[in-house]
């Protein structure tokens, strides 16, 4: 069962998503121009660089529209 809270959660994710996604893209890039990668270990560079990398994929996918978001959750079946 979804409680109001929940529902509006979701609203809120679903309504801000575009803007939480640029922005957290935004500061990934900006540490990597940054070379604020170099701070960390090689494993942890690989880590930040991945995330980066996923996050240019899905900021892209955004952008042309390959992404679609919903306010409603989906039923969970157990």
């Amino acid at each position: 069962m979804t409680s109001k809270q929940d529902f509006d959660l979701a609203k809120a994710r679903a309504e801000n998503f575009g803007s939480w996604l640029n922005e957290a893209y935004g500061i990934m890039l900006d540490f990597s121009l940054e070379d604020k990668f170099d701070r960390y270990s090689i494993e942890e560079q690989n880590q930040l660089e991945r995330v980066l990398e996923v996050l240019t994929d899905f900021s892209d996918m955004w952008e042309k529209g390959q992404i679609i978001v919903s306010s409603k959750e989906r039923e969970v079946t157990e």
